[in-house]
């Protein structure tokens, strides 16, 4: 199962593991709260642990995305995602977390998501998928005008052109056949990854049922925390380039470790004698769009509070 939304560095691998290290409290914070997926988890597998949950993350835009999320804005009854191209990409990244997340390669936020030799292959699909529109490209790869009468959600019309892509080379010159290879092979790793990311999104409507939550959009050392509080912090990694917002390792470490409350941190290292390591996990890390991964330890600390 997905929690959360996509983004990059989420724990969505390794958060069953991360959690059986957590001790019981009344309230969970997850302070660096990313894209959802840690809370996400969280209130769905451990509701009975913990009886309120706080999601705070930096950027407000992302906040919004995941609040309109949870309160159904994105089911496709109220929402048609309109083809976001790589000018409209780079215009609206920097203020709109949607096109930052869900249209960015690997949900990096900073680069479009599809190479310029198959961007329009895309569009086609997307376009004949989401609002039955075939263009010529359309028609020629899925080889139909108009989706069969069986065909109707677009779940099903997106299993069906990614099964017709992954076969089709009907009729095509040398140079159009290179070009169809090349988008079969992303077909295989991405398929139309901007609605596979939009269901991800559909899915947290479910969490308006949930325990309690509470979001905000607030430096960690701003946060007011409970008694009888555990919280979690999936903090920027030390000589890692993923992240777009400058961070102060020491001031963040020296606020944990002074905190009266437990505080686990995720990081590939941390040499600070006032934190323990309690727990390392393998995580797998994609190296390019075929889709090879090696694993890579992150650790789990404790400030040793609680």
């Amino acid at each position: 199962m997905n929690f959360g939304i996509p983004y990059t560095g989420s724990k969505q691998d390794i958060i069953a593991s991360l959690a059986l290290n957590f001790p019981k409290a009344e309230n969970f914070y997850d302070l660096f709260g990313g894209g959802f997926s840690v809370t996400h988890y969280m209130m769905l597998m451990k509701s009975k642990r913990y009886q309120n949950f706080h999601f705070n993350e930096l950027i407000p835009s992302t906040v919004e995305l995941i609040k309109k999320a949870i309160n159904g804005d994105f089911s496709y009854d109220k929402f048609k995602p309109e083809w976001v191209s790589r000018e409209d990409f780079l215009k609206n990244k920097d203020t709109c977390a949607y096109t930052r997340l869900l249209w960015s390669f690997g949900n990096c936020q900073r680069t479009y998501m599809f190479g310029k030799d198959i961007e329009a292959y895309k569009k086609s699909l997307h376009m004949a998928v989401v609002f039955d529109q075939f263009d010529a490209t359309a028609s020629s790869v899925l080889e139909i005008k108009e989706w069969p009468s069986d065909v109707k959600t677009v779940l099903q019309k997106r299993f069906y052109a990614g099964q017709k892509v992954a076969h089709s080379n009907k009729g095509m010159s040398a140079g159009e056949l290179k070009q169809l290879q090349v988008l079969q092979q992303l077909q295989r790793v991405e398929r139309l990854q901007q609605l596979e990311s939009l269901e991800r999104l559909q899915k947290l409507e479910q969490m308006e049922q949930l325990t309690p939550l509470t979001m905000t959009s607030l430096d960690y050392s701003q946060v007011t925390i409970k008694p009888n509080s555990l919280v979690y912090c999936d903090i920027p990694y030390r000589n890692t380039g993923k992240y777009t917002v400058e961070f102060d390792h020491q001031r963040f470490f020296d606020w944990a470790a002074n905190a009266e409350f437990p505080v686990y941190i995720s990081e590939y290292q941390i040499d600070d004698s006032r934190f323990k390591l309690v727990y390392t996990v393998d995580k797998k890390t994609k190296l390019s769009p075929k889709g090879m991964t090696k694993a890579k330890p992150e650790k789990l600390y404790w400030n040793g509070k609680g």
